[in-house]
């Protein structure tokens, strides 16, 4: 198991490798089919992509080990904050009706909303599934122990 501090310091360095991916790409792209200089605005944009990038990747696809309960507040804390760094995104740089700042309120209410169920599913479904598996578990052991009494 790894310790807290080194998990952390996995974490930014795969954010800085994330960030530093994305602006290579930027500068590849806007090199071949652009003139223009890198503004100040497109560089925020890269780095709220990339730390949403790996708070998401931390959140959903984390293969290290560390104590439970580390990993449930960083898949909590790392989600919550992938979901702000997105809608902070939508809110600075989407242009358009889609992202007006009314329209805004609602689609962070029903993205709180539609969290809160898939969590509490998620939850539902972990307590349904430990207990098939505890009864599953018990069983084995029942049927363990009638073999061995039978010898």
């Amino acid at each position: 198991m790894i310790t807290t501090r080194k998990y952390v310091s996995l974490f930014v360095k795969d954010l800085l490798v994330a960030c530093g991916g994305l602006m290579v790409l930027a500068a590849v792209v806007l090199a071949l089919n652009s003139t223009e200089m890198i503004r100040g605005s497109l560089l925020v944009q890269l780095f709220l992509g990339a730390s949403a990038f790996t708070c998401f990747r931390y959140a959903l696809v984390n293969t290290y080990e560390v104590d439970p309960k580390v990993q449930t507040i960083s898949f909590y804390l790392c989600f919550i904050l992938a979901d702000v760094l997105v809608i902070l995104w939508l809110w600075l740089f989407a242009d358009g009706p889609l992202m007006d700042k009314g329209v805004l309120v609602p689609f962070v209410i029903v993205i709180l909303v539609v969290k809160s169920m898939v969590y509490a599913m998620m939850h539902i479904d972990g307590k349904r599934e430990a207990k098939q598996l505890n009864q599953k578990l018990n069983e084995y052991k029942q049927g363990g122990d009638q073999g061995d009494e039978e010898l």
